[in-house]
Formats: C-alpha cells, sequence, structure tokens
C-alpha cells in the first residue's frame, strides 16, 4: 500500500465499538504513545476536556510515568502502532508496577505478548501501515475505550468521507504555498493538537522543518520575532482555529492576521468543518496529512521512509546490546 492509499483510507480507518471501559472508581486516565501513536492521546484529551470528561485525561509522552500516576484509580492506555516503542513498554512497566488499571493498542509486538502475558485487555489494530497513517485505528480504540457516543464518531467519519475530495485539494494549495519556505503554524487551544499534528507530518511526510505556537501565549513572546525581517521571509504562516473557541481568543486571530498583513505577509487561515468538536478536528488534521504528502512530492521525496528516526532507534538498540 503505498503513502497515498494509506493516507486517503482515514476515514474508512474509524469506526465504533462496544469496548468502553468502566470508568467506575477512576479518579484519572493516563494516554501513553509517542511520535504517531503519542497523537492520540493527545486528541483524546483535547475531545474529553471538550466533552467536560468527569475524569482527568492527561497525554503523556517519555519513559515511565508522573509520579502520581498510581493506585488501581489510575487507568493507563499505552498505543504503540508496532507495540514495541521503547518509551511504551516502559510506561507499561510502570504502571504494572504502580498497580495501575492498564489496557493496550497495538498492532502486535511486545506490547501485546506483554498483555496477554500480563491478563491486560489488549485491543489489535491491523498491521501493513506506518504508524502515522494509522491514525483512525488508534483513535478510534481510545475514544471507544474513552466511552464516545457511536454517533458522534461515525459522524466524523462521515464528515471526512464526504469532503474528501476538497481537503485533499486545499492540503495540495497549501503544500504549493509552503514549498521554498519554512511552515509556520499558528494554533488556538482548540486547535493546538491540530497544529503540532501539522507540524509532525510535515517533519516526516516531506522531510523539512516546520514549527508552531498557541494563542494566546504566543502574544506574549512568538510574535516578536516577526520584527526579523531576514527571518520572516523565509517562512509562511497559516492560523488555525475552531468556531467555539474563546471569543478572545478568536479575537485575538483576528489581530494576529491583521498584524501579519501590516507586516506585507498574507497568512493563510483555516478551520475546521463539521457539527462537532471531534468532526472539525479531525477535518483539519486530513487536510495537513494532505498537505505534508504533496509537500514531500514538489520536493522529490518519498514521504513513506524515515531514515533519520531508524538511525536513532538502531543505534539505541546497539546500545542496549552492548549492556
Amino acid at each position: 500500500m503505498t503513502p497515498e492509499d494509506m493516507i486517503r483510507s482515514l476515514p474508512d480507518q474509524i469506526g465504533w465499538e462496544d469496548i468502553a471501559e468502566d470508568l467506575a472508581g477512576v479518579s484519572r486516565i493516563v494516554l501513553c504513545g509517542m511520535g504517531g501513536s503519542g497523537i492520540v492521546g493527545d486528541i483524546a484529551r483535547s475531545w474529553a476536556d471538550q466533552k467536560n470528561f468527569k475524569v482527568p485525561v492527561f497525554s503523556f509522552r517519555g519513559y515511565g510515568l508522573p509520579p502520581w500516576a498510581e493506585g488501581e484509580n489510575t487507568l493507563v492506555v499505552c498505543t504503540s502502532y508496532s507495540g514495541n516503542t521503547e518509551e511504551t513498554l516502559s510506561n507499561l512497566e510502570t504502571a504494572l508496577r504502580n498497580g495501575c488499571r492498564v489496557v493496550t493498542v497495538s498492532s502486535g509486538g511486545k506490547l501485546e505478548e506483554m498483555s496477554r502475558e500480563r491478563g491486560l485487555k489488549h485491543f489489535k489494530i491491523p498491521a501493513g501501515f506506518a504508524p502515522r497513517y494509522a491514525l483512525g485505528y488508534m483513535v478510534s480504540k481510545v475514544l471507544c475505550i474513552l466511552g464516545i457516543d457511536k454517533d458522534e464518531l461515525e459522524g466524523a467519519r462521515e464528515n471526512l468521507r464526504e469532503g474528501a475530495k476538497v481537503i485533499e485539494e486545499k492540503g495540495k494549495d497549501l503544500a504549493e504555498s509552503f514549498y521554498g519556505y519554512i511552515p509556520i503554524l499558528y494554533a488556538t487551544p482548540l486547535t493546538e493538537v491540530c497544529a503540532f499534528r501539522w507540524k509532525t507530518q510535515i517533519n516526516e511526510n516531506s522531510k523539512t522543518q516546520a514549527y508552531f505556537a498557541t494563542l494566546p501565549e504566543m502574544h506574549h513572546n512568538e510574535v516578536v520575532g516577526l520584527d526579523n525581517a531576514e527571518i520572516r521571509n523565509k517562512c509562511r504562516f497559516l492560523i488555525l482555529y475552531d468556531p467555539e473557541d474563546h471569543e478572545r481568543v478568536k479575537l485575538r486571530v483576528r489581530i494576529t492576521e491583521d498584524l501579519l498583513k501590516d507586516l506585507g505577509i498574507v497568512p493563510e487561515v483555516l478551520y475546521g468543518e463539521g457539527k462537532t468538536y471531534l468532526s472539525r478536528l479531525l477535518h483539519l488534521i486530513y487536510v495537513g496529512d494532505w498537505a505534508s504528502y504533496h509537500l514531500a512530492l514538489l520536493y522529490g521525496f518519498d514521504p513513506l521512509p524515515v531514515r533519520v528516526i531508524d538511525t536513532i532507534k538502531a543505534r539505541l538498540s546497539d546500545i542496549s546490546e552492548q549492556g
């Protein structure tokens, strides 16, 4: 399957299952993952915040767990597409040592093996994808574990299907505007996870640098960097927002757009389309996936290989084997 096929399959990857965890007695949920699997935790946390979820949801990247993540009242969800991500395996080991409730998601690997050995709930997803191209499978599992309503998840899927052609064309247009420049993504609190996904997809698929900052914090630091004309002229700017962002945040979006125009820059301003927050979130993410794909083609790169990441993993493995 080509990268294009995998990106195009995103809507079909999304599906609802009756696998919700009983959250009785759970006082916090920690979603663990890295890279293409880690963004799943960010999406689920952002969704939970917007749903006024009664249990705090945290997205965690790194080794081990936060010191407060212990006991049966902590639910830890470990997601690793390959099942072999060393940080996520570390999360699992720490969670078991700390007496947490644990659920795992992977296409196989050591995560599945350890889950079977320990009698943990493990939800398997289809293999054969690069992790960043299997977002729909992973986010569906995690949201279903958290108890998302069937209509909401399937509505988000249909929203992507109906808008697929327009979404790809928008991504292609943005790729052409980014070509030869450093993409700078300005986000709002409700679109921060989208901006981060855009950044990482451009990094991995397009093999180039990209950066993001979030309102309102960026109005206290980032914007001063725009005074440097030599640098800003090497950048292309995109502002992402959601219709349900705080009114003062939306005002800041307009101010930021005007500020850039005053500097001779015409930024692209984009919001997700859809009736629900999840629909709009996935809509924006899908535009970014296509933008990163088409930008890779413009630069002459195969979007799939991630040579530098593979080199890092090989060196880590060599050091581990040497003891």
